[in-house]
């Protein structure tokens, strides 16, 4: 039986992340799932967080945003909007998005909430991300 995997995460306008891991961890609405080789096959919805890759003592942070998961046959495919390593994220920009939606929440005037709560999940991951990697 295999102890790897084969990871494939694709986000548009991204050139695909692809490796063999040990074990896979991210965030769906209902919490915490970690996916290891021999999985039984699933397909799941994710929401944005940081997703942990691991491959022995290798060991990769990186954004995802909202996303599918599917895994069947030692091979999982992670479609999301969007993806980035710690270096690609602007830590300036995700502070003034975080700043946005928290002022929108808070003034709370015809505003769609749940994009704003979105807006919010995604700059504190971004934001989460680079404080671990620093």
């Amino acid at each position: 039986m295999s102890k790897t995997f084969k990871v494939s995460i694709i986000a548009p306008g991204k050139a695909p992340i692809k490796m063999e891991a040990e074990r896979l961890t991210t965030l769906t609405k209902d919490g915490q799932i970690e996916f290891k080789a021999n999985h039984a096959p699933i397909i799941v919805s994710t929401i944005p967080t940081s997703t942990l890759i691991v491959n022995g003592d290798k060991k990769e942070e990186v954004f995802t945003s909202s996303g599918i998961i599917y895994i069947k046959e030692n091979e999982l495919k992670f479609c999301c909007d969007a993806v980035e390593r710690p270096t690609d994220i602007d830590l300036e920009r995700a502070e003034k998005s975080k700043d946005r939606a928290e002022k929108r929440l808070k003034e709370n005037k015809n505003i769609d909430v749940e994009r704003a709560k979105r807006a919010l999940a995604r700059a504190n991951a971004r934001i989460n991300i680079i404080s671990v990697n620093h």
